[in-house]
């Protein structure tokens, strides 16, 4: 009897231990590339990058000295790591990230000094925690934030040196405040912010040193001023800003030493001048710029030094200021300081540009020249 009964409880105790073991083997992270679940949304930051897949997961990779992977730690990464799921949109800015997830509240993970996370203090995270609900869309600037609430309002948190929240005064803040209604999207510059109006007119505020305001002067702007109408979308780079119009007509102003305007010389402008046609989506990196035309070519402009365009050349006498096309079938692009992602029409991932805290999520720390597949 006693034999019996122990060969039984030795039965179900293995029966426990190979279920925990098969447990134990689905809970493992799901590899980035093992996958065929498609990327839909990307953002390239200072030197770190995030990539949102269609089931709502959230990827990250790349610098984490502040903990602007969200990974629980402050180790940088060269592969990518998942972080978080239900995400619907994701953006960020010199040193940290931000989620909106499906249900609409935002979460912040990374550098804080400024009060950029909203969180109502100035430490840094590495973990994501929310500090919003009821948000449509949101942007990370240079050392702020913006979050788009569903009924239009425009909140903002973080550095305002330079008038960047469009609060009327220059005074930095830790939490969120609203700024501005009627909004429809935003774009955050290094110290200047873009605001599109659900009219189609174009709101600046911020620095405007090299007249990346385009308001006909190079003085700084600390409330919202409209600038242009008829505009569809709009992007910010580190001193310049690009404006798309709703009939496909590109505009920029701003920084120009590094040709990323697009206007065929190196002179800077602080009045919004037409470059291209037929564009369909737009953006703007540190020192260089991206178009993607109706026929899904890209087109770059500006600082190639890391090799960010992905022609296959690198150093300062490849950048250009004309725009050259680098790439053909492209959906979306993203760019960050010194590296460039974009996502296919088949639902790819390709990376360029520099690497050197794993930004690109190659699995190593090699500069890039050329396109490559990531995902």
């Amino acid at each position: 009897m006693r034999m019996q009964v122990k060969l039984i409880f030795l039965i179900i105790l293995s029966f426990i231990l190979i279920t925990t073991c098969s447990k134990n083997k689905t809970t493992n992270p799901t590899q980035f590339t093992a996958t065929s679940i498609k990327i839909i949304k990307i953002t390239a930051t200072e030197y770190h990058s995030l990539a949102l897949k269609k089931d709502g997961s959230l990827w990250s990779t790349g610098d984490n000295y502040f903990g602007q992977l969200g990974t629980g730690d402050n180790v940088s990464r060269n592969e990518w790591v998942q972080v978080l799921t239900e995400v619907s949109a994701i953006s960020g800015g010199y040193g940290y990230s931000l989620a909106l997830k499906r249900d609409g509240s935002l979460w912040v993970t990374g550098r804080n000094c400024y009060g950029q996370l909203g969180t109502g203090d100035d430490l840094n995270r590495n973990q994501w925690v929310q500090v919003l609900s009821g948000v449509s869309a949101i942007a990370g600037g240079g050392n702020h934030s913006f979050a788009l609430k569903k009924d239009g309002n425009l909140y903002g948190t973080g550095w305002n040196n330079h008038g960047q929240l469009g609060t009327g005064d220059n005074v930095s803040r830790n939490k969120w405040e609203q700024v501005l209604t009627g909004v429809s999207a935003i774009a955050g510059g290094y110290l200047h912010s873009l605001a599109l109006k659900t009219d189609g007119s174009l709101w600046v505020t911020g620095s405007n040193e090299y007249g990346q305001l385009g308001i006909g002067y190079n003085a700084d702007r600390k409330q919202w001023k409209q600038v242009l109408t008829g505009v569809s979308a709009i992007a910010a780079g580190y001193w310049h800003s690009l404006a798309l119009k709703r009939d496909g007509s590109l505009w920029v102003t701003g920084n120009n030493w590094d040709g990323q305007l697009g206007i065929g010389d190196n002179i800077s402008r602080n009045e919004w001048v037409q470059v291209l046609t037929g564009v369909s989506e737009i953006e703007a990196g540190g020192r260089y710029s991206f178009a993607i035309k109706n026929d899904g070519s890209l087109w770059a402009t500006g600082n190639n030094y890391f090799g960010q365009f992905g022609t296959g050349t690198e150093g300062d006498n490849v950048s250009t200021n004309e725009w050259v096309e680098v790439l053909e079938s492209v959906r979306v692009i993203s760019c960050g300081y010194y590296h460039s992602l974009c996502i296919k029409n088949d639902g790819s991932l390709w990376a360029t540009g520099a690497n050197g805290y794993g930004q690109l999520g190659t699995g190593d720390y090699n500069n890039l020249n050329r396109w490559v597949k990531v995902q």
